[in-house]
C-alpha cells in the first residue's frame, strides 16, 4: 500500500508570522520602525490595518502602522524627558 500525499495550499510570506514576534510591541522607536518596514510589501497589509482600526488594537504595530491607546500614531517618542531645544 503506497502513502498517497495531499498537495498543501500555500500561504503567502508574512513577516509577522517569520521571526521574532515581540518586534511588533516593541517599546523603542526603532524597533517599531523596522517593524513597519517588514509589512511594506506584505499581502495582507490593508485588510490587517483594516482589522486592526475597526477592534481599537492598543499597541503594536498592524498592517504598517503604529498603534497606540487604540489609534494610528505617526511615529513613537522614546520614553523619558524631552530633549530641550537650544536657545
Amino acid at each position: 500500500m503506497s502513502a498517497s500525499t495531499v498537495p498543501r495550499r500555500t500561504q503567502p510570506a508574512l513577516p509577522c508570522h517569520a521571526g521574532d514576534p515581540d518586534l511588533w510591541f516593541a517599546e523603542t522607536p526603532a524597533d517599531l520602525e523596522r517593524a513597519k518596514t517588514l509589512c511594506v510589501h506584505c499581502p495582507v497589509r490593508r485588510q490587517c490595518l483594516a482589522a486592526a482600526l475597526e477592534r481599537a488594537e492598543p499597541w503594536g504595530v498592524w498592517g504598517g502602522e503604529i498603534f497606540e491607546r487604540g489609534s494610528v500614531v505617526g511615529r513613537k517618542r522614546p520614553r523619558g524627558r524631552p530633549r530641550k531645544e537650544a536657545a
